[in-house]
């Protein structure tokens, strides 16, 4: 009994390993880790394409990372399988990135060569425009004087309102003229050192031939003689000569300024002045014929500078100093026609600013008295006092 029990607890066991033993023996493969398949995908996908090209050895080692991983589970380590490939994949977007940058880097680089390459194109249509730009504004000035000096249809006769009010016209014309052959005589006296390529010394009569001087004399000496004539005149009021006179001023001056403005350079010191001024915010300057205009108002107590009419001369005169380039003229105007009286007060406030302007060091300056012949409002109007100003032109010294 005893030994029958013992057998069948032997075949039990045996029984038991048996059973245990047939589903060990016959059970499937364990399967790869599905990193690697996704490995695969990465190492062969756009990003990997272009980082084998821009990023070679970044791309090599997600190649050889994924090759490791492929191998540990061939041999069984599927754990190792698992994190080999998983680095892969991270070594394959490392490259990607790489190759992105190396890729901007290439496309900053070729970028810069092409705009290297067009830097002396562009720099050469830079001094075109500007040769076109200086030729373009010479042509207006011409035009301008052109039209200016057009023969004028006389006039005739007219009523005395219209007379009285052409002899106002023609006394403002002729000191217009007067003071555009000032100016023009203040840039002749300019003294401009020769150009780099200078001409021999042999060539000085040809350039002597050519200074209009001589005509600058002759517009300034019409212009005196118009303005004396018109102080008394007899018959019609000379609206016509006025004009003329006028004209072949501003020619004179125009021509100055071509003696000394190169036809490539562009213009721009008058401009650049001009901001200057009006940058510094108290000022309103504005620009004529002559250059960039400053009007002082208040500035006399008699035949003497007011306080401020002096603080305020003086920091123009501190600003033509710093311009050297420009000359100066001064206007004195007045609300009223001079009396003697007035005229020997005049040449006082003339003497005064030339004063001020001499202390900050401005050498080339000009004061004209100019009476009450140019107004700015109605002489006999409530406001007549805002005709008696004080105007500092800075002459420009180069085509406009």
């Amino acid at each position: 009994m005893i030994a029958r029990l013992r057998w069948s607890r032997a075949a039990i066991v045996a029984a038991i390993g048996v059973a245990v033993a047939a589903p060990l023996g016959g059970c499937a493969p364990v399967p790869r880790p599905a990193v690697l398949s996704q490995a695969d995908e990465v190492g062969k996908g756009a990003g990997a394409v272009e980082a084998r090209t821009f990023a070679p050895q970044a791309f090599l080692h997600g190649e050889k990372l994924r090759a490791e991983a492929r191998a540990a589970a061939d041999a069984g380590d599927l754990a190792s399988a698992q994190i080999l490939g998983e680095r892969a994949i991270a070594a394959y977007a490392h490259a990607a990135a790489l190759a992105r940058i190396a890729r901007a880097d290439q496309g900053a680089a070729d970028a810069q060569a092409k705009v290297a390459a067009l830097d002396p194109e562009a720099a050469t249509l830079d001094g075109e425009q500007l040769r076109v730009a200086a030729e373009a504004d010479a042509i207006e000035i011409k035009v301008k004087v052109a039209r200016d000096a057009q023969a004028v249809v006389p006039s005739g006769p007219a009523d005395p309102a219209r007379e009285t009010a052409r002899l106002a016209a023609a006394r403002a014309l002729a000191l217009e003229a007067r003071m555009l052959c000032g100016a023009a005589k203040l840039l002749a006296a300019s003294p401009t050192p020769p150009p780099a390529s200078a001409p021999p010394a042999s060539a000085a009569p040809a350039a002597k031939a050519a200074d209009p001087s001589a005509d600058l004399e002759a517009a300034s000496a019409e212009a005196l003689r118009l303005e004396a004539d018109l102080a008394a005149p007899k018959g019609s009021a000379p609206i016509d000569h006025a004009t003329r006179a006028r004209a072949r001023c501003l020619a004179a001056l125009t021509l100055a300024r071509r003696a000394g403005t190169p036809v490539g350079k562009a213009p721009g010191a008058g401009d650049a002045l001009l901001t200057e001024l009006s940058a510094a915010g108290s000022w309103s300057p504005s620009r004529d014929d002559r250059g960039v205009v400053v009007t002082i108002r208040g500035a006399w107590k008699g035949a003497s500078l007011t306080k401020d009419g002096e603080s305020r001369l003086a920091a123009l005169g501190r600003v033509a100093a710093a311009h050297p380039a420009f000359p100066v003229e001064v206007v004195i105007h007045t609300d009223k026609d001079p009396t003697d009286k007035d005229r020997a007060e005049g040449a006082a406030r003339a003497e005064a600013v030339a004063k001020v302007l001499r202390a900050q060091r401005v050498e080339r300056v000009e004061v004209v008295a100019a009476g009450a012949r140019a107004p700015v409002v109605d002489p006999r109007g409530r406001d007549r006092a805002r005709n008696a100003r004080v105007e500092v032109v800075f002459v420009t010294p180069e085509a406009f």
